[in-house]
């Protein structure tokens, strides 16, 4: 296994950071039936967003919980070096690009780091 460039660990630090947020703030809601800062400071933009598309905000902890291990998966995978990483990252950060502010942050951090990585191994290839 190569060492993987620095653009793949800023990806990977990103999916990371981003996944133990979700899981731990979905897992906090399953269990105290509160989201972190909900009872304080209220529920963040994402949440205007969903109620918007007509779902409860309350009920997006098992979404995020699974969005969370996905994005885990995703560090994990760049790491790796998998010939596929880079569109699993674009994939992934487009579907969280609705978690307004950290998923939309970091969904276009790492959808840019993502296309620049790309093109520079494809023309490293050619």
């Amino acid at each position: 296994m190569e060492k993987p460039s620095l653009t793949a660990s800023i990806i990977a630090i990103l999916s990371f950071i981003l996944g133990s947020w979700l899981i731990f703030d979905s897992a906090r809601k399953l269990l105290t039936g509160y989201y972190t800062g909900e009872q304080t400071i209220g529920l963040g933009p994402w949440a205007i967003i969903v109620s918007a598309l007509g779902v409860r905000p309350g009920d997006m902890a098992i979404p995020f919980l699974f969005l969370g291990i996905i994005w885990i998966v995703n560090g994990v995978i760049v790491l790796l070096g998998a010939s596929t990483r880079y569109e699993r990252t674009m994939a992934i950060s487009t579907v969280t690009l609705f978690y307004a502010l950290p998923g939309t942050l970091i969904g276009i951090l790492t959808i840019v780091l993502s296309l620049r990585e790309r093109r520079v191994a494809k023309s490293a290839n050619d």
